[in-house]
Order: structure tokens, then C-alpha cells, then sequence
């Protein structure tokens, strides 16, 4: 994917031939991947690491959780500081009945997820990069409808641990934290309707994990906000893309193998 490998500059990616790869392949295009998901609304990250306890509902992965709905919403409104929507987001998900998730780190509330702790640093490279990461949008069968954006959130140092906050104070929304190490080996970017990536299959393959993008997730987001915000739809839509992209950039390197779903 020689686009992507222009704008991602993380650390992560498998060794070269790695062994998962293969069946990785063969597992994601006969679609035994894949499980059906319980809600569509996106609320668990794309990190491929498994949490410390149970997920309580299968559900759509975009990054960071809930993370990625608040973002859209901060960025549609054209608001500096997106921890003032954390409070009133994770009300409006109870209200709906959806289970809202920040990820944690195992240990340090301060440190574990990168989409939420690199947020201010992947929001700047989204709007830095922006004619690149339209490009790797478009490839990703993300469209980014709106010229920069995030750019209303450009340049802001955002309060990540007030945002773990707001949504930790809530009973029915979750800060979970997550076990071990990165041992994503590709990126897979699902555009089937109700599904998601069954862990379980990954574990077969041999104790791998993957970043799992729900790309027809982030349009049933896209069309939740609007309902529940009155926010313009192209806007948010195109907030969601540029963050998922953006957040893949951060976290993989050049050499990281992106495979297509649906």
C-alpha cells in the first residue's frame, strides 16, 4: 500500500514473514475473520490488545472507542477544547443505550492508549498532512469530504486525563484497560455491515492481534451525531475518517500490511 506507507511513521508492524500473515489472509478473505456485532455504534478501539476483563456487548472498533465520536462532535462545532463534550457524550450514549468506552492503560490511566494519549499529536499531523492523508482516505474507502477537518482542533493541547474522567464518573460508560504488548501484524479495514473481528480467530492463527477499523461504523457514527447534535453530516463524517487515518499513521510503520474487507 504504497500511499499509507508515504504517511504512516509509528513503530509497529510484524517482521517480515511472519508466519500469521498467510492465514491472517486466507481467514479475512473466506470471512471466517468475521463475527456479527451486537450494536453499530462504534465503542471499542482498533488496538488489536485484549482487555483486562471481558467486553460486556460485541461491538464496531474505530479508534479509541468512544474517543472518535467526541472528537467528530468537538471538530463539527468547531469547539477548542473537545473535554467540555466528554460529560454530555458519555449521557447521550447511556441515554441511547449504548455501552461508551475510553481505553486505558493497564496501569497509568495517563498512558496505554495511543489514540486518546497522542491526541493532540495525531490531530496536528491530520491537518499537517491532510492532501496525503486524503489520499490514503480515499484508498481506505474512507472519503474525506470536508477540506481540513480537524482543523478547528489544530494546535490544541487537549486534557486527556479530564476526558478519562468524565467518562469514568459515568456508571454506564467504561474506561477499560488494556493487557500485554502491541503484536498487531496488519491493518484491516472491515466495510461489512454488522461485523466485526473475532479475537477468537486470531488466537487460532497464533496469539496475533491486528488494528480492526469498522470503516461501516463510522458512517452509522456520522448519522448518530447528526440525530443527537444537529451537526452538519459532512463534516463529522469527514472528522471520523481523517482521525482513523491519522491515529493508523501515528501507530504503524510504513511496512505495515493493510488488508480489505467487504
Amino acid at each position: 500500500m504504497g500511499v499509507f506507507a508515504k504517511l504512516a511513521k509509528g513503530t509497529i508492524a510484524p517482521e517480515p514473514g511472519h508466519p500469521g500473515l498467510e492465514p491472517l489472509q486466507l481467514a479475512n478473505s473466506d470471512g471466517s475473520l468475521y463475527m456479527r456485532t451486537e450494536t453499530n455504534l462504534p465503542a471499542r478501539c482498533i488496538d488489536g490488545r485484549r482487555p483486562t476483563t471481558p467486553y460486556a456487548q460485541v461491538v464496531p472498533c474505530a479508534p479509541g472507542g468512544s474517543l472518535s465520536l467526541l472528537v467528530a462532535l468537538a471538530a463539527a462545532r468547531g469547539i477548542t477544547d473537545p473535554l467540555w463534550g466528554a460529560d454530555e457524550l458519555s449521557n447521550r450514549l447511556t441515554w441511547y443505550g449504548s455501552e461508551g468506552h475510553i481505553h486505558a492503560g493497564p496501569d497509568d490511566r495517563s498512558s496505554g492508549c495511543g489514540a486518546l494519549d497522542g491526541l493532540s499529536t495525531i490531530i496536528d499531523y491530520a491537518n499537517e498532512q491532510e492532501p496525503l492523508l486524503r489520499e490514503v482516505a480515499a484508498e481506505l474507502g474512507l472519503p474525506v469530504q470536508v477540506t481540513y477537518p480537524l482543523a478547528s482542533l489544530k494546535g490544541q493541547q487537549i486534557d486527556t486525563p479530564g476526558i478519562y474522567r468524565m467518562f469514568d464518573e459515568k456508571p454506564d460508560t467504561k474506561l477499560t484497560p488494556l493487557r500485554g504488548v502491541h503484536q498487531e501484524i496488519a491493518i484491516i479495514v472491515n466495510h461489512e455491515k454488522g461485523t466485526t473481528i473475532d479475537q477468537n480467530v486470531l488466537d487460532q492463527i497464533g496469539n496475533i492481534d491486528v488494528f480492526d477499523v469498522d470503516a461501516w461504523s463510522l458512517e452509522v457514527a456520522a448519522d448518530w451525531l447528526v440525530d443527537n447534535y444537529n451537526v452538519d453530516r459532512k463534516r463529522v463524517a469527514s472528522a471520523l475518517s481523517a482521525f482513523t487515518v491519522a491515529t493508523l499513521a501515528i501507530l504503524a510503520r510504513p511496512t505495515m500490511k493493510v488488508l480489505h474487507h467487504g
